[in-house]
């Protein structure tokens, strides 16, 4: 059980995703469990996942957001290690569970986060996607938890990345070459998923401020090995 790590994986009406995603954890060797918190889908999200009789399902009886999600399951997991992984991935295989995870268990960086296929071209070219849903990390690093408790529904990473910033932790940028995720506009609707979008960046702005988005990043970029 030495070296491997907690997964922990939101969801909300991800029934097209989410099984793939988790075929991917199953039986990969550094995973030593596989936590789904189902924030109050109205789709098979569920059923889905209890077909995996290794995952841990926990259930928010009502939609509580992503923030309040991945504190649960952080809370819930049994190892100092934990990964977070988004529940609408495509592409993703068990090699790339294993380029995030290996940073962190091998001890040449604090925080793995990844870049995927399909991210903003801006974030390729500054070889930073400061709000990607993947990362692997020590548990320690998050200080005190209470804090994320007070955070909007898409405030955890960039709060997150305050904290690597004042810890003056080293960062791993891990390519996910064939990986994308499904835009919110093509999942939801425009109208619902443009809504949806808004409504993360305004959370994101909301925990940082405008500049504070510049200098998280510029900061974030200078601690990368």
């Amino acid at each position: 059980m030495k070296n491997k790590v907690s997964c922990i994986i939101p969801a909300y009406n991800e029934e097209k995703t989410i099984g793939n995603v988790l075929k991917v954890m199953e039986h990969h060797p550094l995973v030593y469990e596989t936590i789904v918190i189902d924030d109050g889908s109205s789709d098979n999200t569920k059923k889905i996942v209890k077909k995996y009789k290794n995952v841990k399902l926990l259930v928010n009886k009502k939609n509580i957001g992503k923030t309040h999600s991945l504190l649960r399951g952080i809370n819930y997991a049994k190892k100092d290690i934990v990964m977070l992984i988004d529940s609408d991935l495509i592409g993703l295989s068990k090699k790339d569970i294993t380029n995030l995870i290996s940073p962190i268990i091998k001890n040449y960086a604090d925080v793995s986060i990844s870049i995927r296929e399909n991210s903003y071209k801006i974030f390729k070219l500054m070889g930073l996607d400061f709000v990607s849903g993947e990362r692997a990390f020590s548990k320690k690093i998050l200080g005190d938890i209470n804090q994320f408790k007070k955070l909007p529904n898409f405030g955890f990473e960039s709060y997150l990345n305050k904290e690597i910033i004042k810890k003056n932790l080293r960062i791993k940028i891990v390519p996910f070459p064939n990986v994308s995720h499904i835009r919110k506009t093509k999942k939801r609707g425009f109208i619902t998923g443009t809504i949806h979008d808004y409504s993360m960046t305004f959370d994101i702005i909301k925990t940082l401020g405008i500049f504070g988005v510049i200098n998280q990043i510029i900061k974030m970029r200078s601690l990368r090995v």
